[in-house]
């Protein structure tokens, strides 16, 4: 099978690649003949693991020069020991979240349900076993449909990354007269990289137990060693790298601002402090969106332009608000326009509306577990809801024809689908 390659030369070395691969413009011409010092630059600048993948699908030579691990994790992860209390991040795994659309589908009118399944798959080691999880809840889907194929055939489907989370799993050790109790649980990690050619990485953990602080990891190696903290953190919600930095809010509202030398900053609170907040990137904008319960205050809630109460749940509405990295401060937003939310356990993801061929975006989907307890999701569709911000409501994804098998069970397309690779077997 041919690839065709585009490239956009932004650089020197990009230019250098574009020069080389002109002689390869012919559809017959022989992709495997390309040089290794090429391979390299092209391979360095792919930015999702699903490229990696297509990347080492061309040939054997292409398979060879770049391995399937595209992510670096720091070796080493020193405990801390801070209230009494040793913490230290066990393992740290990436979730990535799919769109699967079926070859060939339109454009849909919302009436009939869409081409497309969204799921998230959680890697093993090496990218075997594998697990498939609800988007929104992180619950495994199981029992799987007994046709569902262990590999998809991408002759027959579109598969898009939108996003993907790194989730560590945290061990505490509480240190008491005569005993010692240990815990576990599992919490968000962000990175960043000083660049595209450097392996150089500064990790964020958010510490939980006993007294909540932020920690820093750098993966140089005389560092490696030793977390460096920041304290004076209350009820952080949500942390992500966004542009070369890390962003933490709080449930009040503050957002920290932390750059990869460890700089500290922080922007006025945003939204009722009893709401909780997400932090997602939404194209080259970072957004904040604020969810209103019904223990919200209802004087604020009712001047809100997006306000709604949503019958069987206590979300009654949502607020978003976009950076401005200018002026150092968040603007609020009257609609996502064609961009879609999908607000999960520990992650927010945006998408646009035509990757799903919808005639419409400026949605939010969200399960209404998030509004109680994240432990007690459960994998059902029937948990989960959709918010229309342009008229302000909720509505069970159980009486949205249109959305009804975006997430479980899978469409009948997926499970009668003839197998072939997907997910990552490596060779």
């Amino acid at each position: 099978m041919q690839k065709k390659i585009g490239l956009i030369a932004k650089d020197w070395q990009l230019q250098l690649i574009a020069d080389r691969v002109q002689k390869f413009s012919n559809p017959m011409a022989d992709w495997s003949g390309l040089q290794p010092e090429l391979l390299a630059l092209i391979a360095k600048r792919l930015e999702t693991r699903f490229d990696v993948l297509r990347f080492r699908s061309v040939c054997s030579s292409w398979r060879s020069s770049f391995p399937p691990k595209l992510y670096p994790l720091p070796k080493c992860l020193p405990s801390k020991t801070r209230g009494g209390c040793e913490i230290s991040i066990c393992d740290i795994t990436r979730n990535t979240f799919f769109l699967v659309r079926l070859s060939g589908s339109g454009t849909h009118n919302n009436q009939a349900a869409p081409g497309c399944w969204l799921v998230k798959i959680k890697d093993g080691a090496h990218f075997v076993n594998m697990r498939l999880l609800n988007p929104l809840t992180d619950s495994e889907l199981r029992p799987l449909p007994l046709k569902f194929p262990k590999v998809l055939d991408l002759a027959n489907f579109q598969v898009i990354e939108l996003g993907h989370e790194y989730i560590g799993r945290y061990g505490v050790v509480i240190y008491r007269p005569f005993e010692e109790l240990s815990r576990h649980y599992r919490e968000k990690v962000a990175f960043i990289r000083s660049g595209i050619n450097s392996d150089y990485v500064v990790m964020l953990a958010l510490f939980r137990y006993s007294v909540q602080c932020l920690g820093f990891l750098r993966s140089e190696e005389k560092e490696c060693n030793q977390w460096t903290l920041l304290e004076n953190v209350d009820g952080v919600q949500d942390i992500v790298s966004f542009n070369g930095k890390f962003y933490a809010i709080e449930q009040k509202g503050r957002t920290i601002i932390v750059d990869i030398s460890l700089n500290v900053s922080s922007l006025e609170p945003v939204g009722s402090p009893t709401s909780r907040k997400f932090l997602v990137q939404s194209g080259d904008n970072l957004l904040a969106v604020e969810m209103l319960f019904l223990t919200s205050s209802y004087s604020d809630a009712e001047s809100l332009p997006n306000f709604g109460i949503s019958v069987g749940h206590k979300v009654v509405g949502f607020r978003i608000f976009r950076m401005n990295e200018e002026e150092q401060k968040w603007d609020e937003m009257e609609s996502l326009g064609d961009q879609i939310l999908f607000l999960g356990l520990r992650q927010a993801t945006s998408a646009s509306a035509s990757e799903f061929c919808w005639g419409r975006g400026n949605l939010i989907f969200y399960s209404a577990d998030l509004s109680y307890h994240p432990l007690y999701c459960h994998p059902e569709d029937r948990h989960i809801f959709v918010f229309d911000l342009e008229t302000a409501t909720a509505s069970p994804l159980k009486n949205c024809p249109a959305y009804r098998n975006l997430f479980w069970p899978p469409p009948e397309w997926v499970t009668s689908a003839t197998t072939r690779e997907f997910g990552g077997k490596s060779p």
